[in-house]
This record gives structure tokens, C-alpha cells and sequence, in this order.
């Protein structure tokens, strides 16, 4: 005998709930009843037969009650209100449970991985040292923090480095709703696109800065795929077969201590005559990309590139002044009208208009209004690109300075110029830079680039 309550305490999910009375219980001569609800299986009565109906009412009022937490929990989502445990490095607020502060140990490690990374270390290197340190693990850091004695350490992850170095709440932005359930009756969760996502800046001080985030984003996304060798090269994961479009991996020194690349889809599909090897040798090829990389920065930086520059710089001030001129007089212009709007109302009260003449003024007021807000809106969005284009040229300037003064310049620095190199088959490389000027400087030097592209037989 199974006996509940009431027919809900059985179940919410009413096909479940009807299995088990219709099916499962007869099948095994077992008497089911529900107290309040007056339901017992050994007796064929009225409230028998209702019970399916039952059923389904306690699922409706399962599922209404699921989408009232759902909407309270996204509304805290889109104000940016944290509702996970905390993540490495930060901890709760004791005064809000729903703001993260900064755990000043932890943000220290978190530092520290970007730091390694940014100045050319790779994962597995990181998650050695650190291990090697005896740096707790999260997980191990997590259980000491609420008292746990044993002081185990574990060993880091590549996996774990690369979870930090991807996490954008490190920026003080709150992520959330990356994934939801198939329905209230079900445990199962399913990924939802990034589109989808709640996404809340500046939720809590940040641990490392925007600029820093995406400069290792980039370098995340340059090596993912790439093999892992012991040894690490300026321009590893940068480069891409121009005919497959896979990537070209750098292998180990040989017994020479001659280093070679090869495209890694041929490699492992060569058999099946997939793409060709594209072997090369890479302490030629980077001396020539660094050789290539310090002509075009040299040509940018050339007088009469900075005299353009200059000129150009004078006539987006000149621009940038226009349109803030241009906004004000719109913003003007929709004072004006707003005031020409209550001036009729308080003539539509005094009796001077009438309501339909009031009606049809005010409605061509609101659409004059609607014109010039959207006018600033554009305007607005033109000084917002000509501030970014401004903020990039003097990126790419320091930048380039910074370049040519290194004496060994670092795979960081590398990604910062260079979002890919395509090589071909016969040696050909092309160059793709991430700023649109250097690009342009190199497709200007294409002769020269050529030149230092080719690779001599001899060499290879």
C-alpha cells in the first residue's frame, strides 16, 4: 500500500502520476490512496475517476508556479543580480548576496594567470607553475575557505587556466542565462546562443581590465587547434594553409636543430592525398615576418604617413566639432518644440483652441520631435565611430613604437598586429593585419613583401 496526503504528493507531472495509479500499482497489486482527496484504489468510486483530472490541475499549478520564480529570476538576471556561487576570485557580498566583491587572494592568481599568458606563456605552462608553487586548485581553495582541515593543493588544469582566461566576469560583467531547461518537468538543461545571453557590465569592480581580456581572447582564439609542442614561437598558432585552410603546425627541432612547419592536415590525412605538406623552414620564415613586420611599421611611420595623419587628424576635429554643433541645435530645436507643446495645452485648458485643433498640432509637434531625436541618434553614433577610429590610430601608434624599440619582440605583442598568415603551397605568404592602415602599407610594399616572401629552395 502507497498512501499520501493528497493525490499532488504523489506527483505534479500528471502522465507520471497516471503510470503509476493506472498501470504500475494494479500491475503489482498495490492500493494507492490520497487521504484529503478521497482516492483509494481498492474501491471503485467517483473520486477514482476524477484523479486524472486532478492530476492535471496539480501540473498547472506546478508549471504556473515555475513561471512566476522564472520571471522573478530573470528579472534579477537583466539587473544584473549574480545568482551562481561565486567564481574564483571573488566572493559574495555580505551585504547583498546577489553583488560579487573581490576575494584578494584568489584575484591574485587570476592576475597573475593573465599576466603569464599575455607575456607569451601557454596554458600547460601556467597550470605547471602554478602547480608547482603549491597554489590551490579552486576547488581546494573553495573547501579551506569554509573550514575544511585537509589543506590538499591538487594539480592545475589546462583546462582550468583556459575556463579563467575565457570567463568575462574577471571584467566586472555579469553573463548570465547561457543555458536553460527543456521544461519544469524536466532536469535536462540545453545550451542557448550566445545572442540570448544576459549580459550586465560594470556589476562589480573588475579584476582585469577590458583590454586585457580581449587581447588574451584573441590569442585564445588564434591557438585554439593548434598542436601543443614543448617548445613555444612567436608566430604558433598564426598560421593557416592557404589550400585547406588548416592550420600549420611547428614541429620540434630535429637533430640539426632545424625547426619545420608543416600543414597538420596533411599530416594526418596525407594518405588519403589531403592538401600538401607546405613544408618550410620556420627560423627562416620568422626572421623574414619580423624583417616584413618592421618595413611596413617603418613605412606607417615615415614622415609623410605622419604629415597625412596629421592633416587627417585636424579634419576629423574640424568634423568632430560639426556634428556636436549639429546635436546641440537639434536638442534646441526639441526644447522649442516641447515648449511650443504646453503653451497649447494651457491654451487647450484656457478654452482658446479647441480639442481637435489641439490634436492635430500636437501630433505634428511629437513627429517633428521624433525626427530630430532620431537625427541625434545618428549623429550620436557618427561621433562615437570618429572617437573609436581616433582611439585605434593612437593604439596602433604606441603600438608600433613599442615594436621597434623591442630587441626580441613577444608573441603578445605579435598578436596585436597580425590576425593571421595564410602560406601557400609554393611558399607565397599572405599577410592579414588586425588594423586596416598597416594593411593598407602592406599591400602598398606588395613588391617588397613579395620579394622577402619567397622562400629560396636552398633554404627550405
Amino acid at each position: 500500500m502507497v498512501v499520501t496526503k493528497d493525490l499532488s504528493r504523489l506527483g505534479r507531472n500528471y502522465v507520471q502520476s497516471g503510470l503509476y495509479i493506472e498501470d504500475y500499482f494494479p500491475e503489482h497489486n498495490v492500493r494507492f490512496i490520497a487521504i484529503l482527496d478521497n482516492i483509494d484504489t481498492a474501491y471503485d468510486t467517483s473520486n477514482n475517476d476524477i484523479a486524472p483530472f486532478k492530476s492535471i490541475l496539480n501540473e498547472m499549478y506546478a508549471k504556473d508556479t515555475s513561471k512566476k520564480i522564472n520571471s522573478v529570476l530573470q528579472s534579477k538576471r537583466n539587473n544584473g543580480e549574480y545568482l551562481g556561487t561565486a567564481p574564483y576570485g571573488y566572493k559574495k557580498d555580505p551585504e547583498n548576496k546577489y553583488h560579487l566583491i573581490i576575494d584578494k587572494e584568489a584575484a591574485n592568481v587570476v592576475k597573475l594567470i593573465y599576466g603569464k599568458y599575455l607575456a607569451g606563456f601557454g596554458t600547460m605552462q601556467i597550470a605547471d607553475y602554478l602547480s608547482k608553487h603549491n597554489i590551490p586548485i579552486p576547488s581546494d581553495y573553495t573547501k579551506r575557505n569554509r573550514g575544511t582541515k585537509s589543506l590538499t593543493y591538487g594539480l592545475w588544469q589546462q583546462s582550468t587556466v583556459r575556463f579563467i582566461l575565457s570567463n568575462e566576469i574577471y571584467t566586472g560583467t555579469v553573463i548570465q542565462g547561457k543555458r536553460k531547461k527543456i521544461s519544469f518537468k524536466s532536469k535536462k538543461f540545453i545550451n542557448l546562443p550566445e545572442e540570448d545571453w544576459v549580459k550586465v557590465e560594470n556589476m562589480h569592480e573588475a579584476i582585469i581590465s577590458k583590454e586585457d581580456f580581449e587581447r588574451a581572447k584573441k590569442v585564445i582564439e588564434a591557438t585554439k587547434g593548434s598542436r601543443v609542442v614543448q617548445n613555444d614561437y612567436l608566430f604558433k598558432g598564426l598560421l593557416r594553409c592557404y589550400d585547406c585552410g588548416g592550420y600549420i603546425g611547428i614541429r620540434s627541432p630535429d637533430k640539426n636543430g632545424n625547426i619545420y612547419g608543416r600543414c597538420q592536415r596533411y599530416g594526418r590525412f596525407g594518405k588519403f592525398q589531403v592538401c600538401s605538406p607546405h613544408n618550410f623552414n620556420y627560423q627562416v620564415f620568422e626572421k623574414q615576418m619580423l624583417e616584413i613586420l618592421r618595413e611596413v611599421c617603418k613605412e606607417y611611420n615615415n614622415t609623410k604617413k605622419l604629415e597625412e595623419i596629421a592633416k587627417q587628424t585636424k579634419s576629423q576635429q574640424k568634423q568632430e566639432i560639426d556634428i556636436k554643433a549639429k546635436i546641440k541645435s537639434f536638442k534646441e530645436s526639441i526644447e522649442k518644440e516641447t515648449r511650443k507643446l504646453e503653451v497649447m495645452y494651457d491654451d487647450r485648458l484656457a478654452g482658446i483652441i479647441t480639442l481637435d485643433e489641439y490634436m492635430k498640432n500636437a501630433d505634428r509637434i511629437k513627429e517633428r520631435v521624433k525626427v530630430y531625436e532620431q537625427s541625434i541618434k545618428e549623429l550620436e553614433q557618427e561621433l562615437s565611430g570618429e572617437e573609436d577610429k581616433t582611439r585605434d590610430e593612437n593604439r596602433l601608434d604606441n603600438l608600433i613604437q613599442e615594436f621597434l624599440n623591442m630587441e626580441k619582440p613577444t608573441k603578445e605583442i605579435i598578436r596585436e598586429f597580425i590576425e593571421k598568415i595564410e602560406i601557400h603551397s609554393d611558399k607565397q605568404v599572405d599577410i592579414y593585419f588586425n588594423f586596416k592602415p598597416l594593411q593598407e602599407v602592406n599591400n602598398n610594399l606588395e613588391n617588397f613583401i613579395c620579394a622577402k616572401k619567397k622562400y629560396e629552395k636552398k633554404a627550405v
